[in-house]
């Protein structure tokens, strides 16, 4: 069913004076704006009673490109502040606390309905429901899901696939399971009628999901002779302390290549409907000039194998197009400025353009983006081989060309090469640290050969942590002196 596409700049301007207001006093408490940028990934327990940061936190650039208004994608702030922070005190404005499962509504600041929420999106998932600032996009009675052939009630659009809305049910009648999730916010019918009547189209939206486990404690490490590296930049860093293990040029923005198409994908998952479908040709699909131009038709979230497996430049251009190349382009970037990925920039989906850039230290924070909150992505880039079905009902084979795909410690990662990037990677590892798996991420830029520079900081992971625990007997943070570590926020 088509809906309506509205971009919420009302909204955006209330999100700008909050984030001021909050710059104030926080300059006030001698927290300051900046902490608000930087705080990626802190514990709960070293932050200001006022601002619950979660290690997935993202804060959004109120001076960002705005994305056209024919899509339904809002700028937004992650995990950054509490319910109590952005609650305003005029107005309407709705909360989903998906930590305590609750949906409240507020009248000029005061509370005047709490709802329970019934079921949300499987974290990990394709369909995790993302936390957020948003704002109510369309509403309609009765949104039809064709994909899933399903009726959702009282749906409310909030932020590209994802809904608030009744309990859903197929066209005979019958009720979904209450396993069935495709992310949205579902409530029961009767309450998501209640909210529906109150909520207006621009009312604010707060989704509440703050971070759901403690760092583990920082690595004893007696580091080893840092071996040959061909890598012009590479970093070598924890996922879950933000603890730096080995850097070079950490912070000088260089071509990235196709690690840009974990950003494509990244937008593409997030703001295209899940049931939406895009034509391509078989010759674009099978990288051959050869093939023929028969255009085969997939659902959107079938075509990220592809564009992650196989390195498919047509299939980034096509899913790019959708909304409009150069606002699709804008919401990466919207999105790199969201998860404070401040030295990064896209000029294409696929990673050709040589203006694609970033650094390690971007990199590593949208790694750790996708392996908190859409693991999926990861788990594709791992995926060893691929069938999927066109419309048509032909089958079509895709292999992964990640060198690691087979290897039972990767979680996942991306490889690119272009004349101007020369060899590039990012990647994450589950290496065991005194019999404990920890998610180490390596990224290497402008390398000659990615697959050695990869292994060999691995490999030089692996022994330094044997060693350091070797020489102090333990790896907990209680039991032996730790180092310093840079950190990344």
């Amino acid at each position: 069913m088509e809906v309506d596409h509205f971009f919420d700049f009302a909204g955006l301007k209330f999100v700008a004076k909050l984030l001021l207001a909050c710059a104030f006093v926080g300059a006030a408490g001698d927290v300051g704006f900046y902490y608000l940028l930087t705080a990626q990934s802190a514990p709960l327990s070293s932050t200001p009673p006022s601002i619950a940061v979660g290690r997935d936190s993202l804060l959004v650039s109120t001076t960002s490109p705005l994305i056209s208004s024919s899509a339904t994608v809002p700028e937004r702030v992650i995990d950054v502040l509490t319910p109590a922070d952005v609650v305003p005190q005029t107005g309407k404005f709705v909360v989903a606390d998906l930590k305590d499962m609750l949906l409240t509504l507020y009248q000029d600041g005061v509370v005047i309905a709490t709802y329970p929420i019934l079921t949300k999106g499987k974290p990990g998932s394709p369909y995790e429901t993302p936390a957020g600032f948003y704002s109510v996009l369309t509403k309609e009675h009765d949104h039809f899901n064709a994909r899933e052939q399903v009726h959702m009630p009282y749906s409310m659009q909030f932020y590209g696939n994802y809904f608030i809305h009744g309990w859903p049910y197929y066209p005979d009648g019958t009720q979904v399971a209450s396993t069935y999730s495709g992310g949205c916010i579902r409530l029961s019918t009767s309450d998501a009628g209640k909210v529906f009547s109150f909520a207006n189209k621009g009312t604010g939206i707060f989704v509440y999901d703050p971070a759901r486990a403690t760092s583990p404690a920082s690595i004893a490490f007696n580091k080893l002779q840092i071996p040959p590296v061909s890598a012009t930049s590479y970093l070598v860093a924890d996922i879950d302390t933000g603890d730096v293990y080995l850097e070079q040029n950490a912070t000088n923005p260089r071509p990235i290549a196709s690690l840009t198409k974990l950003m494509t994908a990244l937008v593409a998952n997030e703001t295209i409907m899940f049931n939406n479908q895009i034509a391509i040709t078989r010759a674009e699909l099978l990288h051959s000039e050869t093939a023929s131009t028969k255009k085969e038709t997939f659902f959107v979230d079938d075509l990220l194998y592809p564009l992650l497996m196989e390195e498919n430049n047509a299939i980034a251009d096509r899913l790019a197009q959708y909304y409009g190349t150069t606002s699709f382009v804008d919401w990466m970037n919207t999105t790199a400025k969201a998860l404070d990925m401040q030295s990064t920039h896209f000029a294409d989906a696929s990673g050709i353009s040589s203006e694609n850039v970033s650094t390690t230290d971007d990199l590593y924070r949208l790694a750790r983006y996708l392996a908190n909150k859409k693991l999926f992505i990861w788990n594709i880039t791992r995926t060893p081989g691929k069938d999927l079905i066109a419309s048509s009902g032909d089958i079509y084979h895709f292999n992964n060309f990640n060198i690691y795909s087979d290897n039972s410690d990767f979680i996942g990662g991306k490889v690119g090469q272009t004349v101007a990037a020369q060899n590039t990677m990012v990647s994450v590892f589950s290496l065991p640290v005194n019999g404990e798996p920890r998610r180490i991420a390596i990224v290497v830029l402008k390398s000659d050969d990615y697959t050695t520079d990869t292994t060999r900081l691995v490999d030089w992971f692996t022994q330094s942590a044997e060693r350091g625990m070797e020489s102090s007997g333990t790896a907990c943070a209680s039991c032996a002196t730790i180092p310093n570590y840079r950190k990344i926020r």
